[in-house]
């Protein structure tokens, strides 16, 4: 024990000779409340990891429904030589990129609604009167999940 613990010691035992002392009223009010404090902070600390664990599985499952790939129906190559072929109701006009993508093996039509503005930019012939509208349209892909051709719904 070194003379800083023995002047302490003796201090201690001086306050305890002058017999029981109360705290002043503030004083009680204040530990109590920062008792209560203390323990909802240790009860929340309880539950975070089950919080943290809740919100991880929703991000999760919020993730996986957003990635699920609509159901498509395969078409078959056959589809893919009409594009060009504007002579039927029921072709593909061809995209302008589609010609540098590579041969179409496996089709797919995928049912979308399209700004008819986005239609001219494709070089799909549609008046300027419905520009501001939007149509029901397939959109023929490719193996590679790039589009090849659209085909306006009638």
């Amino acid at each position: 024990m070194n003379e800083n613990d023995r002047e302490l010691l003796r201090g201690l035992r001086a306050l305890a000779a002058d017999g029981v002392r109360e705290a002043p009223g503030g004083i009680e009010q204040q530990l109590r409340a920062e008792f209560r404090r203390h323990h909802l902070r240790r009860k929340m600390l309880r539950w975070t990891p089950a919080f943290s664990a809740a919100a991880a599985a929703g991000i999760v499952l919020i993730l996986w429904l957003h990635n699920e790939k609509p159901k498509t129906t395969p078409v078959s190559v056959a589809v893919a030589a009409q594009i060009g072929d504007e002579e039927s109701d029921t072709s593909f006009y061809p995209l302008p990129e589609a010609e540098a993508l590579p041969a179409v093996e496996n089709a797919t039509v995928v049912r979308v609604q399209l700004p008819v503005s986005s239609l001219q930019l494709m070089g799909v012939p549609v008046s300027e009167e419905r520009a501001d509208s939007s149509v029901e349209a397939d959109l023929l892909l490719g193996q590679d999940g790039l589009a090849r051709g659209v085909r306006l719904v009638q």
